[in-house]
């Protein structure tokens, strides 16, 4: 089963990516979480360059590997109490053409990681509405709000390598996290994004059907 793996934030030292990196040892049996990292490059959503000889190459990156994946997770800061514009950008994108959007039917799972205290459920209700708008089933809570992230997150080196790796060290954080995930793979196997997808999917059938 694979995964698409997105961090909502484009900071290099962003607590959302090590929280994206750390995920991978929680997943369960089969899962592979692959991180999509082009979300910077993709242009604000303009209807005149998506047409099938216009659509920027870094958008047909995004929706393709959306649509190669089986589902997907997004982990994102809180920006003035919603998403950031990077993140509803690439959903825009993500959502067009409207009768193949890459999103529609996928199972998604999301997360949040900010260094305060009482930030984050604004931009996850937030973008489980904008995911729901888009036909994409999201896997409900309890959610993944990793506060005081400065403090929940570390980076431990792997002694066969010597390499660092992003660690969850809050046991609390990692069960929910777990448990999203096998949520997630869950979804995934019962075909549960199809649900998501039926009513526009059946509209279109109708709206064929009376031609």
């Amino acid at each position: 089963m694979r995964i698409l793996g997105v961090s909502g934030s484009l900071r290099k030292e962003s607590f959302n990516t090590r929280l994206l990196a750390a995920l991978q040892p929680l997943a369960p049996e089969g899962m592979q979480i692959d991180v999509f990292d082009g979300l910077g490059d993709l242009p604000p959503y303009n209807q005149d360059l998506d047409t099938p000889d216009d659509t920027p190459e870094s958008v047909v990156r995004w929706r393709t590997a959306i649509s190669e994946a089986d589902g997907l997770l997004i982990v994102t800061p809180e920006y003035n109490g919603s998403i950031p514009g990077v993140v509803k950008n690439a959903i825009d994108w993500a959502s067009r053409p409207l009768k193949t959007a890459a999103v529609h039917g996928k199972c998604v799972v999301t997360m949040v990681a900010t260094p305060g205290r009482g930030l984050g459920r604004n931009a996850l209700s937030d973008l489980g509405r904008v995911l729901n708008d888009c036909h994409a089933h999201v896997i409900s809570g309890p959610w993944v709000v990793v506060t005081e992230a400065t403090d929940k997150l570390t980076d431990i080196e792997d002694e066969a390598n010597g390499e660092l790796i992003a660690t969850i060290t809050d046991p609390f954080t990692k069960h929910i996290a777990t448990a999203q995930l096998n949520a997630l793979a869950a979804a995934v196997t019962a075909g549960a994004g199809e649900h998501a997808v039926a009513p526009l999917r059946a509209f279109f059938a109708a709206g064929r059907a009376a031609r």
